[in-house]
């Protein structure tokens, strides 16, 4: 595999359950025919949103297939299945409130004779509006990001390029538990300004960065962007997605 084959494409996607489903559901497709990300990690998914990402993928990506009810209507992980093979995966409490919400992640190895592993991880971080937060006066995220840093250090081989992203509901102190923890955000790494991914027209409220994709290891962004993307006068979700172009670096045959 040569060096330039070594790049490749990952999206993250809070895609809002089923609100103004169907009618969003071309401009999500859409989108996802356009972009084709190699590595799709997605929060609030469910069954009829997974069916229509599955129309377009089958193809040529691959998921999680899984029992446990959290996969289906939470969060799951789309792999190019010409670039890369599952070898593990799992779903990790990190103490997110919501029932069927986990640290979901997925083991991958190169399709190469390198033998190199990627760690692709997603959460979706507690809503500060959560009536248990709330009622408690709870910042749920400081210790969510907590215990997603130390899952990952566990979970995570040495030398391993690694990938953490989701809809982290923060731009603050959840944020800075993760870079404080080795973690670099694609926007940061090339020296420009996160931007906001909430909301997307027509939805209303204060422009925020809630949505982020992090990496460690040897690897670095290429390309990074949020995509303001619209079928018509549709979003496919009032979040934007976070899209970035990486390299591997160092890679060396097996």
């Amino acid at each position: 595999m040569s060096p330039f084959d070594l790049r490749f494409t990952i999206c993250t996607y809070n895609i809002w359950t089923t609100t103004r489903w169907p009618e969003r559901r071309q401009a999500l497709q859409s989108f996802i025919q356009h972009h084709r990300p190699d590595i799709l990690c997605l929060q609030e998914v469910q069954q009829d949103s997974r069916h229509a990402l599955d129309e377009i993928l089958q193809a040529t990506h691959e998921r999680v297939d899984d029992a446990f009810e959290g996969w289906m209507c939470e969060g799951n992980i789309y792999w190019n299945s010409r670039y890369f093979t599952l070898v593990e995966y799992g779903a990790e409490q990190i103490g997110i409130l919501e029932q069927f919400r986990r640290l979901f992640w997925v083991r991958l190895q190169l399709n190469d004779d390198s033998g190199t592993t990627l760690l692709v991880a997603t959460a979706h971080y507690t809503w500060h509006g959560h009536p248990e937060a709330v009622a408690n006066e709870k910042y749920v995220r400081m210790p969510q990001a907590r215990a997603t840093v130390e899952v990952l250090n566990r979970l995570a081989k040495p030398d391993e390029p690694q990938f953490f992203m989701g809809d982290l509901n923060d731009q603050a102190e959840a944020v800075r538990i993760l870079l404080n923890g080795g973690w670099t955000d694609c926007f940061s790494a090339l020296g420009r300004k996160p931007n906001t991914t909430w909301p997307a027209h027509p939805s209303q409220g204060p422009a925020c960065t809630l949505d982020w994709l992090m990496h460690r290891g040897s690897v670095r962004p290429m390309t990074a962007e949020v995509v303001d993307y619209y079928d018509g006068d549709m979003a496919p979700s009032d979040h934007k997605p976070v899209l970035a172009t990486y390299a591997l670096e160092n890679i060396q045959p097996a």
